[in-house]
């Protein structure tokens, strides 16, 4: 996931918890918007996590290709498999 993407996400939690503070009339704005920073930085390492898992997975795949049975377009393939979009 690219950067930018990442950091308008946490904005857009951080907007939406100041937008829902306002209405309620709720003054401790600074504690919820630190709460949804973390929320949202824990969700992106989950994500992140989860796209870790997967590379390890598809290396591991590529690690036990037997080179008298397959070739590089069988490593290619696994390499270039789709995953889950995050």
């Amino acid at each position: 996931m690219k950067k930018e993407k990442l950091y308008h996400q946490i904005a857009h939690a951080c907007l939406q918890v100041l937008k829902t503070q306002a209405s309620s009339g709720n003054t401790d704005q600074v504690k919820a918007v630190y709460d949804a920073i973390d929320n949202a930085f824990h969700n992106q390492f989950a994500l992140l996590s989860s796209e870790l898992d997967d590379c390890k997975q598809r290396l591991e795949l590529i690690g036990e290709l037997d080179e008298n049975e397959h070739s590089l377009k069988d490593a290619q393939k696994i390499a270039r498999q789709e995953s889950a979009q995050h």
